[in-house]
Protein backbone atom coordinates (compact mmCIF):
# COMPACT_ATOMS: atom_id res chain seq x y z
CA UNK A 1 0.00 0.00 0.00
CA UNK A 2 1.76 3.54 -0.79
CA UNK A 3 1.09 6.15 1.59
CA UNK A 4 1.13 10.49 0.63
CA UNK A 5 2.20 12.54 3.14
CA UNK A 6 -0.17 15.89 2.88
CA UNK A 7 0.67 18.47 5.56
CA UNK A 8 -2.04 21.22 5.55
CA UNK A 9 -2.29 24.44 7.98
CA UNK A 10 -5.27 24.79 9.90
CA UNK A 11 -5.52 27.53 11.98
CA UNK A 12 -1.98 26.70 13.76
CA UNK A 13 -2.85 23.20 13.62
CA UNK A 14 0.04 20.81 11.11
CA UNK A 15 -2.12 17.92 9.48
CA UNK A 16 -0.33 14.93 8.17
CA UNK A 17 -3.90 13.86 6.99
CA UNK A 18 -6.71 15.42 5.33
CA UNK A 19 -9.44 12.83 6.26
CA UNK A 20 -9.34 13.80 10.02
CA UNK A 21 -11.48 16.66 11.05
CA UNK A 22 -9.79 18.73 12.79
CA UNK A 23 -10.47 19.67 16.92
CA UNK A 24 -12.15 23.08 15.62
CA UNK A 25 -14.22 22.11 13.49
CA UNK A 26 -15.77 19.39 15.63
CA UNK A 27 -15.54 21.72 18.67
CA UNK A 28 -18.17 24.21 16.97
CA UNK A 29 -20.50 21.89 15.65
CA UNK A 30 -20.98 20.59 19.42
CA UNK A 31 -21.43 24.55 20.25
CA UNK A 32 -23.60 25.84 17.67
CA UNK A 33 -26.90 25.18 18.89
CA UNK A 34 -26.71 26.22 22.49
CA UNK A 35 -26.41 30.09 20.36
CA UNK A 36 -29.12 29.03 17.86
CA UNK A 37 -32.84 27.91 18.92
CA UNK A 38 -31.73 25.41 21.70
CA UNK A 39 -31.27 21.89 21.24
CA UNK A 40 -33.34 19.19 19.37
CA UNK A 41 -34.04 16.49 21.44
CA UNK A 42 -33.49 12.95 20.17
CA UNK A 43 -34.05 9.71 22.35
CA UNK A 44 -31.39 7.46 21.93
CA UNK A 45 -31.91 3.57 23.25
CA UNK A 46 -29.43 1.09 22.82
CA UNK A 47 -27.84 -1.56 24.79
CA UNK A 48 -24.74 -0.39 27.74
CA UNK A 49 -22.37 -2.66 28.64
CA UNK A 50 -23.14 -2.04 32.40
CA UNK A 51 -26.92 -1.30 32.92
CA UNK A 52 -28.31 -3.50 29.82
CA UNK A 53 -30.98 -1.09 28.18
CA UNK A 54 -30.84 2.14 28.35
CA UNK A 55 -32.21 5.74 27.05
CA UNK A 56 -30.19 8.87 26.32
CA UNK A 57 -31.23 12.04 25.71
CA UNK A 58 -28.96 14.09 23.26
CA UNK A 59 -28.50 16.95 20.99
CA UNK A 60 -29.73 15.67 17.58
CA UNK A 61 -28.12 19.00 16.07
CA UNK A 62 -25.02 17.83 17.32
CA UNK A 63 -24.63 14.45 15.43
CA UNK A 64 -20.92 13.50 14.29
CA UNK A 65 -20.25 10.62 12.54
CA UNK A 66 -16.37 8.99 12.22
CA UNK A 67 -16.10 6.68 9.49
CA UNK A 68 -12.30 7.33 9.62
CA UNK A 69 -12.20 5.52 13.23
CA UNK A 70 -11.52 2.06 12.11
CA UNK A 71 -10.84 -1.02 13.92
CA UNK A 72 -9.52 -4.67 13.12
CA UNK A 73 -11.40 -6.48 10.74
CA UNK A 74 -14.54 -8.25 13.51
CA UNK A 75 -12.65 -6.89 16.50
CA UNK A 76 -12.61 -3.95 18.88
CA UNK A 77 -8.86 -2.35 18.66
CA UNK A 78 -8.38 0.48 17.20
CA UNK A 79 -6.20 0.82 14.01
CA UNK A 80 -3.32 3.26 13.83
CA UNK A 81 -2.58 6.26 11.98
CA UNK A 82 -5.62 8.20 10.85
CA UNK A 83 -8.07 6.57 13.90
CA UNK A 84 -5.22 7.54 16.11
CA UNK A 85 -5.30 10.99 14.89
CA UNK A 86 -9.17 11.44 14.94
CA UNK A 87 -9.35 10.21 18.26
CA UNK A 88 -6.52 12.82 19.03
CA UNK A 89 -8.85 15.95 17.56
CA UNK A 90 -12.13 14.31 19.15
CA UNK A 91 -10.42 14.78 22.91
CA UNK A 92 -8.92 17.93 22.13
CA UNK A 93 -12.48 19.46 20.83
CA UNK A 94 -14.22 17.40 23.99
CA UNK A 95 -11.48 19.54 26.44
CA UNK A 96 -12.64 22.52 24.68
CA UNK A 97 -16.43 22.36 25.45
CA UNK A 98 -15.57 22.64 29.27
CA UNK A 99 -17.79 20.00 31.25
CA UNK A 100 -20.37 18.58 28.38
CA UNK A 101 -21.18 15.08 28.59
CA UNK A 102 -20.80 12.69 25.52
CA UNK A 103 -22.38 9.79 24.18
CA UNK A 104 -20.19 7.66 22.33
CA UNK A 105 -22.25 4.96 20.06
CA UNK A 106 -21.06 2.05 18.19
CA UNK A 107 -22.12 0.71 14.75
CA UNK A 108 -21.72 -2.47 12.22
CA UNK A 109 -22.98 -3.66 9.32
CA UNK A 110 -25.09 -6.53 8.61
CA UNK A 111 -22.48 -9.28 8.46
CA UNK A 112 -22.25 -11.44 11.38
CA UNK A 113 -25.04 -11.98 14.02
CA UNK A 114 -27.31 -9.95 15.71
CA UNK A 115 -25.99 -11.00 19.38
CA UNK A 116 -22.02 -10.92 17.96
CA UNK A 117 -22.79 -7.15 16.18
CA UNK A 118 -24.42 -5.92 19.22
CA UNK A 119 -21.43 -7.09 21.07
CA UNK A 120 -18.96 -5.80 18.94
CA UNK A 121 -20.38 -1.94 18.67
CA UNK A 122 -20.52 -1.85 22.17
CA UNK A 123 -16.85 -2.93 22.72
CA UNK A 124 -15.73 -1.06 19.82
CA UNK A 125 -17.81 2.10 21.37
CA UNK A 126 -16.27 1.43 24.79
CA UNK A 127 -12.51 1.11 22.88
CA UNK A 128 -12.99 4.51 21.62
CA UNK A 129 -14.53 5.60 25.25
CA UNK A 130 -11.04 4.43 26.51
CA UNK A 131 -8.63 6.02 24.10
CA UNK A 132 -10.02 9.48 24.51
CA UNK A 133 -9.72 8.87 28.61
CA UNK A 134 -5.84 7.86 27.75
CA UNK A 135 -5.97 11.49 25.86
CA UNK A 136 -7.41 13.29 29.42
CA UNK A 137 -11.09 13.26 28.57
CA UNK A 138 -13.02 12.83 32.16
CA UNK A 139 -14.32 9.36 31.84
CA UNK A 140 -17.52 10.66 33.26
CA UNK A 141 -18.05 12.85 31.20
CA UNK A 142 -18.18 9.72 28.39
CA UNK A 143 -21.39 7.53 28.35
CA UNK A 144 -20.98 4.39 25.44
CA UNK A 145 -24.08 2.74 23.89
CA UNK A 146 -24.13 -0.26 21.33
CA UNK A 147 -26.24 -0.53 18.71
CA UNK A 148 -25.15 -3.54 16.69
CA UNK A 149 -26.38 -3.48 12.57
CA UNK A 150 -30.21 -1.92 14.49
CA UNK A 151 -29.59 1.94 13.09
CA UNK A 152 -28.23 1.43 9.37
CA UNK A 153 -27.71 4.75 7.66
CA UNK A 154 -27.31 2.90 4.47
CA UNK A 155 -28.87 -0.46 2.97
CA UNK A 156 -26.59 -3.20 3.44
CA UNK A 157 -26.79 -4.16 -0.17
CA UNK A 158 -22.52 -3.86 -1.07
CA UNK A 159 -19.73 -3.58 0.69
CA UNK A 160 -19.36 0.44 0.16
CA UNK A 161 -22.85 0.66 1.75
CA UNK A 162 -21.66 -1.62 4.40
CA UNK A 163 -18.52 0.41 5.66
CA UNK A 164 -20.90 3.51 6.09
CA UNK A 165 -23.00 1.62 8.74
CA UNK A 166 -19.49 0.87 10.41
CA UNK A 167 -19.40 3.57 12.16
CA UNK A 168 -18.75 5.26 15.52
CA UNK A 169 -21.57 8.50 16.15
CA UNK A 170 -21.15 10.92 18.98
CA UNK A 171 -23.73 13.26 20.42
CA UNK A 172 -23.65 15.99 22.94
CA UNK A 173 -25.59 14.57 25.58
CA UNK A 174 -28.65 16.93 27.02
Amino acid sequence: MKWTLILLLWGGTLWADPEVVPAEQIARKWKRTKSINGPTVKIRKGLALEVGTQSVEVDADTALSFQNIQFQRDSAELLDGVTAAQIGEIARAMKQAGSERFLIEGHTCDLGSDAHNLGLSQQRALAVKRALEWHGVEPGRLQVLGFGESDPVTANTDETARAKNRRVQIYRKL
